[in-house]
Parts: C-alpha cells; sequence; structure tokens
C-alpha cells in the first residue's frame, strides 16, 4: 500500500514538472510569434507578387521608391523589365 502511495505520488510530481516546463515553452513561443507579427510588416515583391519581409529581401531604388524583392533573380528581371519599357518609351 504503502509503495502504490509512493508511486502514485511520484507520478504526481513528475507530471506536475513536466508540465510547467511545457507550459513555460508554449507561453515563449507564442510571446516570439506574437511578437515577430507586432514587428513585422510583410511587403509584396513586384515581380512576382510573393510577400517577404522588408529585412529579408533583396532592395533596389527605382523612381525614388524602394522596392523589395525575395530574390536578386526578381530583381534583375524587374530591373530589366523597367529599363526596356524606358527605351520603348524613348525609342
Amino acid at each position: 500500500m504503502i509503495r502504490l502511495l509512493v508511486f502514485v505520488f511520484s507520478v504526481i510530481v513528475v507530471y506536475k514538472l513536466l508540465r510547467g516546463l511545457l507550459k513555460g515553452f508554449g507561453t515563449l513561443d507564442k510571446q516570439e510569434v506574437a511578437g515577430e507579427q507586432i514587428d513585422a510588416d510583410l511587403v509584396q515583391d513586384p515581380q512576382c507578387g510573393a510577400y517577404i519581409l522588408p529585412a529579408q529581401g533583396v532592395t533596389a531604388r527605382v523612381d525614388g521608391k524602394t522596392l523589395h524583392f525575395c530574390s536578386e533573380s526578381c530583381k534583375d528581371k524587374f530591373l530589366l523589365g523597367q529599363s526596356e519599357k524606358s527605351s520603348e518609351k524613348t525609342g
């Protein structure tokens, strides 16, 4: 009988410790995610339409505006298209 009580008590203690640890990790993850959502505004790549974080993208200044691209490839395609459009207007 005493062994059973010690076993049940041990299981309860271990359960509460694990629940506290897991609850702490879950709360930390939720705070970090919430912080990212508040601090991070997504911008749309004008070439492919992907949404990216400005800090993780590639930027270029076009006509006095800062544009954000998902990759160098998208930036190059966009700039090539812009130069073709401007040469069509002048020529």
